[in-house]
């Protein structure tokens, strides 16, 4: 099993310590690909690709397996939305820093690049919660950072009666006083606590006023993976949603890599509440980050 983790355990550690110096910076974009890379040869080299039963319509998807012990799978990724080719990847996200990335390769890239590590830590670490997790952070951190030129912060004082709070968030990005900022919070899937998105949110605007920090969500998807019958699903309370928006806080935008079918309804239906795929924001993102007043 060993032989499994090393391939990604270096890279890993580079792109952390990167994204620590400099999360905006190239050398953090050339880690991330770097991951990615190894992580998709990994997924070629030593593992078999799974074909899942899909209870979600309109989609399929698949899983991966190491050659050795092809009876555990890995999470499930969108078949229509996972890049497997090395190559593609790196062009296109070399076109991606370079501000040429086609909108038609968005989806698929941004997707790829999110969901590749997380497949192939599941082969050699199932138990590794975090793994995944902080590097989804560190992708969608590193993306922001590059739009709004600026690193952010994980802290905010918050004024508590005679005294103040120091209270850890995802992301907060500060333009410099008398700037709009943004609170970005980032979720694998809305299980992960999610309602702290809208309670920080809260805690945001009663302490600086609505509209001092825009809210951003990123969600990577809500797929569950029955591992007996290797069938799978999602799980999504969106009512509750509806909840949160009116009775906490407004978040702006709500992005999803892989949106479940009934958030797909509720955009629909309710156009107003924020809900897009996250390739959208590279159409939209000067309407929906905070600008730079004149």
């Amino acid at each position: 099993m060993e032989s499994a983790v090393r391939p990604l355990r270096q890279p890993y550690e580079a792109l952390k310590a990167a994204a620590r110096t400099d999360l905006a910076g190239s050398t953090t974009s050339s880690a991330l690909l770097n991951l990615v890379r190894t992580a998709l040869a990994f997924l070629a080299t030593d593992c078999v690709e799974v074909t899942l039963d899909s209870g979600v319509p309109g989609k399929q998807y698949v899983a991966y397996a190491l050659r050795t012990t092809p009876a555990l799978v890995s999470r499930p990724a969108n078949a229509a939305l996972f890049e497997r080719s090395v190559a593609w990847v790196v062009r296109h996200w070399t076109a991606y820093e370079r501000h040429v990335l086609k909108p038609t390769a968005a989806a698929k890239l941004f997707y790829s690049m999110a969901t590749a590590y997380s497949i192939a830590s599941d082969l050699f670490d199932r138990n590794n919660k975090a793994g995944p997790a902080k590097y989804f952070e560190l992708l969608i951190g590193h993306i922001f950072s590059r739009e709004l030129k600026v690193n952010p912060t994980a802290s905010v004082s918050l004024p508590a009666g005679d005294t103040s709070v120091r209270l850890t968030m995802d992301f907060l990005f500060d333009q410099g006083p008398n700037q709009p900022k943004l609170h970005l919070p980032v979720k694998l899937s809305s299980r992960e606590r999610v309602v702290q998105a809208w309670a920080h949110q809260r805690m945001l605007d009663a302490a600086y006023g609505d509209g001092a920090y825009k809210a951003i969500l990123v969600l990577h998807s809500e797929t569950k993976l029955d591992m007996t019958a290797r069938r799978v699903t999602e799980i999504t309370v969106p009512t509750q949603w509806l909840a949160y928006q009116t009775l906490l806080a407004r978040i702006d935008r709500i992005y999803y890599f892989d949106m479940p079918a009934r958030h797909v309804a509720l955009a629909q239906s309710s156009p107003d509440f924020g809900l897009r795929h996250f390739a959208d924001f590279f159409t939209e993102r000067a309407s929906v980050l905070p600008t730079h007043s004149a």
